[in-house]
């Protein structure tokens, strides 16, 4: 067969066979040497995050023991602890008037029973966690339940009572407040030792003034931590219990870090600090900044419990909760377990994570290994044990394989790539030895080559006149073909990115130009304006159609150059109403004040359309400030749209308005009361028996 081959087949076969055997046994080395080094780079990188998570962890709880031995020996701690224990002495002989009961049963049942039934099994009873004796009666009346909102009952320094207890609590609650609220600890707890009593809590829940000897919540993580401290009876002597489901707070997690309070030598209470999650999560997340870390899409740090529940959020609860839970579902955990950890975004003390990693950790062990992590998903994983104090704690670091291994893939790519490039090279060399007949080939191959890289200018020449040239002549007609259509593609994509800057703030714009799908944005501070023409749409009625869409665009476009001129942008135009809003794609720090500029010259502008066109128009502007979701809806035909309740409370200050008028929300009258005069003489329905109070801007 050999001999019927020319010599230019010859050399090619010769040149092909020994550099593609070649290229086969390099890649084959190269491939096995690559993996087996990205592999021991990748278990490095996690062996070190894992290791720089830990001291950090360790640290924080250090930092906490610091803070509690500091404010267990502080005089002022001491000087409260013995106040409140006075003051909540000096209640016995108070009365308590039924109402008084009644209200708080009124205020277990609808801010404590609901949400606690919805995190625990059974139904829970209301008579079960109510106070009993008449000082708990008293204080919970008193502090509990003055609002459901926590923010604001810490706030309360003095409920007006005159009892000795308030004087000690207008003393010392400032502090506390300051101290919690600075170091962000979910609530500060003062026990008596000898009556089991929390006598003071700084955010006044439901677990203020319990019993945690015999009350609702003796068995609670509290309590455990509270009877623990009784135990040592040691002076500096500092608990930490683990995570637990904590039912004052809705039986979410809780965990509780506690001291005694000696006084000359008598113990005379006990100090406990409710430590919040979050703080430990920002640590193990990186405040959710995983890629900043160097653990890419999929790589995560977190903490396991001796129970191999988590003691930190899942990245993937956190980032990407739909795939997380549709991976739960497939690995055949409870529904109701994971609706409950949809519910409460939280995956600490629910997600079981009982792997080959965190079984080894929990045994003491330090290792590397690919393993299936707890979403049955292959990882490469570094784990051991936390080592704390008081805590049976396992720190794992993992990313899963595909994205770990994805760099051998690619490489695998380039060698595929280079492969062909080589043989190309390897062949165009072997055709050299016969010039005259391959130029032709390598002409047309030229061509099609710089076709193929965007260049639709180009021409081939041939100077024969037998095949190659019709091939060369078709080979031109198909360019100058494809250069007309391209130019027609180009020339329709200008008008379409024109169109969409159009209709599109040009920060949304750009990111659906460069292929976003889903485009939806949480903000958590704009303020948006509703605008509606009073008397448009009976002007409507007795004008035809072409004169009320030039008035309507006449008015339109004086409210988008105002809008230009405040930095307001506009959402959309419904009818006769206009929707804009400030602080949106471009952050600004006043953008309720612009707004209400913009709203005020909406009112001048329709005024001054009336004296110049005898007509009658009234302007009714509504404006609130808040967070707000702002997204694309749509595919074909779009829109770009904002939602939320900041949104229906502007609209609905905007409806429940006057003509000539600019009514804004509470929050907006909070910001600007002082820079513009207001009337306040109305609360507007906002839904059901829902109202909010309402000021008309004196114009």
């Amino acid at each position: 067969m050999l001999k019927k081959l020319s010599i230019q087949s010859k050399l090619t076969l010769m040149f092909l066979g020994v550099s593609v055997s070649s290229i086969l046994v390099i890649a084959f080395i190269g491939y096995n040497s690559g993996k087996a080094a990205l592999t021991r780079r990748i278990f490095n990188q996690l062996t070190s995050l894992r290791t720089a998570k830990s001291y950090e962890v360790r640290s924080f709880f250090d930092q906490l023991n610091r803070q509690m031995r500091f404010l267990s020996d502080s005089p002022t701690t001491k000087e409260a602890m013995n106040a409140f224990k006075q003051g909540y002495q000096a209640l016995k002989p108070k009365k308590i008037p039924n109402q008084w009961q009644q209200a708080i049963q009124a205020y277990y049942q609808q801010e404590f029973i609901g949400p606690l039934a919805a995190n625990i099994e059974g139904d829970p009873q209301v008579q079960t966690y109510l106070p009993l004796g008449n000082r708990d009666i008293y204080l919970q009346y008193h502090f509990t339940i003055k609002t459901p909102d926590f923010d604001e009952k810490v706030k309360i320094d003095d409920p007006g009572d005159g009892s000795k207890y308030t004087q000690a609590h207008r003393q010392f609650h400032p502090a506390f407040r300051t101290l919690v609220s600075e170091f962000a600890y979910e609530d500060l707890f003062l026990i008596d030792p000898d009556t089991a009593k929390v006598v003071y809590s700084a955010y006044k829940g439901v677990d203020f003034s319990t019993d945690l000897g015999s009350g609702p919540y003796s068995q609670s993580v509290l309590a455990k931590a509270f009877r623990k401290v009784i135990r040592e009876g040691e002076p500096n002597f500092v608990t930490f219990t683990d995570f637990e489901p904590y039912r004052p707070s809705h039986n979410q997690p809780a965990a509780i870090i506690a001291s005694p309070l000696f006084d000359q030598g008598e113990l005379i209470g006990v100090l406990a600090l409710q430590v919040n999650i979050n703080k430990i999560d920002q640590v193990m997340t990186n405040s959710q900044r995983w890629q900043d870390m160097g653990l890419g899409k999929s790589g995560e740090t977190y903490l396991v419990g001796s129970d191999y529940l988590l003691r930190s959020n899942s990245r993937f609860l956190l980032e990407k909760s739909p795939n997380y839970f549709q991976a739960l579902a497939k690995s055949g955990l409870e529904p109701a377990k994971i609706e409950r950890m949809r519910r409460q975004q939280n995956s600490i003390l629910e997600q079981e994570v009982k792997t080959v990693a965190s079984q080894r950790a929990l045994l003491g062990n330090f290792g590397i290994d690919t393993v299936s992590d707890y979403r049955g998903i292959p990882v490469l994983s570094s784990y051991g044990p936390l080592q704390i104090k008081g805590l049976d704690w396992a720190i794992l670091a993992e990313m899963d394989a595909e994205e770990a291994f994805a760099p051998i893939s690619e490489f695998q790519k380039q060698v595929l790539i280079s492969t062909a490039i080589l043989i190309l090279l390897i062949t165009i060399l072997a055709l050299l030895l016969s010039r005259l007949f391959v130029k032709p080939i390598q002409t047309l191959m030229s061509g099609f080559r710089q076709l193929a890289e965007g260049d639709t200018e180009i021409t081939i020449k041939m100077n024969s006149q037998d095949e190659f040239h019709d091939l060369a002549v078709s080979f031109n007609q198909m360019v100058e073909s494809l250069s007309l259509k391209t130019q027609a593609l180009e020339h329709q994509s200008q008008e379409n990115e024109q169109l969409l800057s159009c209709i599109l703030p040009e920060p949304v714009a750009q990111r659906l130009k460069s292929g976003e799908e889903q485009i939806a944005d949480s903000y958590a501070n704009v303020t948006v304006l509703f605008a509606d023409l009073i008397g448009f749409t009976d002007l409507a009625q007795i004008l035809p159609a072409n004169e009320i869409v030039a008035l309507l665009n006449e008015l339109v476009r004086a409210f988008d150059e105002a809008a230009e001129r405040f930095g307001v942008e506009k959402i959309k135009t419904i009818g006769s109403g206009y929707m804009a809003v400030c602080g949106l794609s471009v952050p600004r720090l006043d953008h309720t004040k612009r707004i209400m500029d913009f709203g005020i010259e909406i009112t001048r502008i329709v005024q001054r359309f009336n004296k110049s066109h005898q007509t009658t128009l009234q302007a009714r502007v509504g404006i609130n400030s808040g967070a707000v979701v702002a997204g694309i809806v749509g595919r074909s035909k779009f829109i770009y749209d904002l939602w939320g309740d900041t949104v229906n409370i502007a609209h609905r200050m905007q409806t429940a308005g006057e003509g000539d008028t600019v009514q804004v929300s509470q929050s907006v009258y909070e910001q600007l009361g002082d820079s513009y005069e207001f009337d306040n003489g109305r609360e507007v329905e906002i839904s059901g028996q829902n109202k909010l109070p309402a000021w008309l801007l004196k114009i």
